[in-house]
């Protein structure tokens, strides 16, 4: 069994205090029409940050990125089960060049994460604690 290794980037604007989320296109194979954050396979060669530099940069267009540390790993259950390494990003631009991949965005505050984003990921940044970086900013 080979199990696949992908980096997802939570980038957070402490200027906007919210959360970039990219819709997919509707024809995608692989969760089409569906938000999400930034992200995707590791290529050969490619340490998981370097994975993680060159899909926020495809995907999105930002280059001015800070990684944080990884906010959590998760096992995604498919056929063939793939790791999930999903780090904390932070950047100060707010603008978004999206890749043919995607057909939207938002940066996006608590609400909008909880109603946009599939129950799993809502589930998992509860479980890490992820909403609370905006809490601290609020204060």
């Amino acid at each position: 069994m080979t199990a696949k290794i992908i980096v997802k980037c939570i980038i957070y604007n402490p200027k906007l205090n919210r959360f970039l989320l990219i819709k997919r296109c509707k024809n995608d194979d692989i969760g089409a029409d569906s938000w999400e954050n930034a992200g995707g396979n590791i290529e050969s060669g490619e340490t998981p940050e370097d994975a993680v530099m060159r899909e926020i940069q495809e995907e999105t267009g930002i280059t001015d990125i800070r990684i944080g540390n990884i906010a959590y790993v998760a096992v995604l259950e498919r056929e063939l089960p793939d790791l999930l390494i999903v780090y904390l990003c932070e950047t100060p631009t707010e603008a978004v060049k999206l890749s043919f991949e995607h057909q939207e965005y938002v940066w996006a505050d608590e609400q909008q994460c909880r109603s946009l984003l599939p129950k799993a990921i809502v589930r998992d940044f509860e479980k890490n604690s992820i909403f609370d970086i905006l809490h601290r900013m609020e204060k």
